[in-house]
């Protein structure tokens, strides 16, 4: 999907996201294991652009996202299942832009998603309150180091174990 989304870059993204600089999904997903901070977007029934952060779990390469069913970014997401985020971390950066899946009880996967959020954060999701579970279905994404020179830092951070990474939360 990374590269599918850049042959069809315009001139300035293609200047940025050089090939040097781009991220095999295969870096991605090891870089991104485990608990990350995302901005999310979505946007009100009249169009205007909200962000708000989320905790994401990463699981199979994408974003695994939790929060009250009553939070205003859900009723923005029922009317509009259009959505991005973005992981700015200090070394590099992902940016998705998809649409949201559900992740109700009787999803195929819910049993393997909703076991990953229990071990990762010891308690059970549906304790917290009246929880959904949700992913980001992605239509394009595209990740890079946040400068040339963090190229070579992302590059040895995702050669190092994920246990040695201070970001990285063990499940």
């Amino acid at each position: 999907m990374f590269d599918e989304h850049l042959a069809r870059a315009n001139p300035h993204m293609s200047a940025i996201v050089t090939p040097e600089r781009r991220l095999t999904a295969e870096q991605v997903v090891h870089y991104l294991e485990g608990t990350r901070h995302v901005a999310v977007a979505a946007v009100t029934p009249k169009g205007q652009p909200r962000v708000s952060p989320l905790d994401t779990l990463f699981l199979h390469g994408r974003s695994t996202l939790s929060t009250d069913v009553k939070a205003t970014r859900i009723g923005h997401l029922r009317a509009n299942a259009a959505c991005s985020a973005v992981y700015m971390g200090p070394t590099g950066s992902l940016v998705a832009n998809g649409t949201v899946e559900w992740i109700t009880r009787e999803h195929i996967e819910h049993d393997e998603i909703h076991a990953a959020w229990t071990a990762t954060y010891h308690s059970d999701p549906y304790t917290w309150g009246d929880v959904v579970l949700f992913r980001i279905a992605p239509i394009s994404m595209w990740a890079t180091p946040s400068t040339p020179r963090n190229s070579r830092c992302l590059i040895q951070a995702l050669a190092q174990p994920l246990a040695e990474d201070p970001l990285f939360v063990r499940t």
